[in-house]
């Protein structure tokens, strides 16, 4: 931390100096630019607001709850018993993130992980007056939220930037509420743009990158806050720090939430096209391919019954272009197929060894878009059922795991002890792939089948995956008192 202030004193020790007109005065440029910050914090700080979510921790959750909410990677979870580790049978303090205000209706935009799993949130404006909260939608995967307030006040509202136009080197301001300090103000600059195949992040749930990286302080707590230009606009939200640096954080660009915000707030969720592919970035198979360059993103599975199957799409297939825009790897392709709604049809020039094995061919090939299978939709649950949290069963976790991708079902993040789940031994991260002889496919279909068959009193039998050794089955019982 000290290295950075440094760092920012030597700076703008050469701005004074260099805008020194004589010996022992002041230049008016030098007090320009501290009118600006000036004016920057008294016009972006009345739209910050401080966010408090509080529930509990889970044993066995995935992850779990800090005193400041804030992605960060590079440093492994302290395990149970170990120091630094969190009491499982102790509720949870209340954890601190930050936001903004969208519009007057009281929408605030935020993280995802800032609201996930809340029992209760609690927005905390400029002027220190309090409201409740409720989450309107999140997309994980992209950790974005939007939560709502109901207030008399005429709200401030952030404006918004455009962030295609940054460039690496401008001023970064950072606002919100690291370790609780509310209002806090640091700035530094873009240190780099587009940054992406960050694992640790990926592990976490954070599948659209793209990040913004800056050197401005921020802290845990400074999560779901704005990233903002000298000229007072919005341009991402701080979502990550690297453990241990003093000067590597992550903003999601808010060109990217532009996007999603308007839908999250109509529907929920954020709905997605999908093919239905394992790729990896093709410049490592460049030369075994005879690639003219590096771009592209290699196949390396098609999943069955999906868009990506039924057209044809073969493995090994470089997929080179999306309706004439070039593929420059695994990221972008999954980027620019996300931006297509399910139903679209997208045109893929896809690089293929011919059928004689001996040289290589280009092909154009349709494919009609699915809806991408997501978390959105689980996010948002907010009381467990029978002692259980869960979540989507998403392509990304099967890969991970390293599952078959025809797998369906859900993911138990979360069990309470004494719950009829925990005394059945259902522990998280099982697979419940069938309730009461029924198939689960996603979220919905297993929460509607858990509670048509929770009578009082009756067993629940159900068939569940645990690691690698295969299928098992148990029972639920429902308590006769439910």
């Amino acid at each position: 931390m000290g290295s950075k202030f440094a760092r920012s004193g030597a700076l703008l020790a050469l701005l004074a100096l260099a805008a020194t007109n004589q010996a022992g005065a002041q230049s008016p440029l030098l007090k320009e630019i501290e009118n600006s910050f000036v004016r920057l914090h008294e016009d972006v700080g009345p739209c910050v607001v401080n966010i408090e979510s509080q529930g509990r921790v889970e044993p066995g959750a995935d992850g779990e709850r800090m005193e400041d909410l804030f992605h960060f990677f590079g440093v492994p979870m302290p395990q149970p018993g170990e120091p630094g580790a969190p009491d499982e049978n102790l509720p949870a303090p209340r954890s601190t993130g930050s936001g903004f205000i969208y519009d007057k209706q009281g929408y605030i935009v935020t993280n995802n992980h800032v609201i996930e799993d809340a029992d209760r949130i609690t927005v905390r404006l400029y002027n220190g007056n309090e409201y409740p909260a409720t989450v309107v939608g999140a997309d994980p995967e992209s950790d974005i939220a939007v939560i709502k307030i109901d207030s008399p006040e005429d709200l401030p509202v952030a404006i918004l930037g455009d962030s295609d136009k940054l460039q690496v080197g401008q001023f970064a301001i950072a606002i919100g509420s690291p370790r609780g300090f509310e209002g806090s103000v640091s700035f530094g600059h873009v240190s780099a743009l587009g940054r992406d195949g960050l694992q640790g992040l990926s592990q976490q749930g954070l599948t659209f990158q793209n990040l913004i990286q800056t050197d401005a302080a921020i802290n845990l707590g400074n999560s779901g806050g704005p990233l903002c230009n000298i000229q007072g606009e919005v341009v991402g939200i701080n979502t990550a720090i690297v453990w241990g640096a003093n000067s590597i954080g992550f903003a999601i660009p808010i060109n990217t939430a532009k996007r999603s915000i308007p839908e999250l707030i109509a529907e929920g969720k954020v709905t997605r096209g999908f093919l239905g592919v394992t790729i990896r970035d093709a410049r490592e198979f460049a030369d075994a391919l005879s690639l003219p360059d590096n771009d592209g993103a290699i196949v390396i599975e098609v999943h069955p019954e999906t868009p990506a199957s039924l057209a044809g799409l073969e493995h090994d297939d470089v997929i080179r272009k999306v309706n004439g825009t070039d593929v420059k790897g695994d990221s972008d392709l999954m980027n620019q197929i996300s931006a297509y709604a399910p139903g679209e049809s997208v045109l893929l020039q896809v690089w293929r060894r011919d059928e004689h094995g001996d040289k290589f061919e280009t092909l154009e090939i349709k494919v009609t878009l699915q809806e991408r299978p997501q978390q959105a939709a689980q996010a948002i649950v907010q009381e467990p059922i029978l002692g259980m949290r869960y979540s989507a069963l998403t392509p990304e976790r099967l890969e991970r795991f390293g599952l078959p991708p025809e797998i369906q079902g859900v993911m138990i993040t979360a069990v309470e002890p004494e719950s009829p789940a925990g005394v059945a031994g259902i522990e998280a991260g099982d697979i419940i792939t069938e309730v009461a002889q029924n198939p689960v496919t996603d979220g919905e279909s297993f929460r509607a089948t858990v509670e048509e068959n929770s009578a009082p009193g009756k067993p629940l039998l159900v068939r569940y995956m645990r690691g690698g050794n295969g299928t098992d089955i148990t029972v639920i019982r429902i308590p006769k008192d439910k």
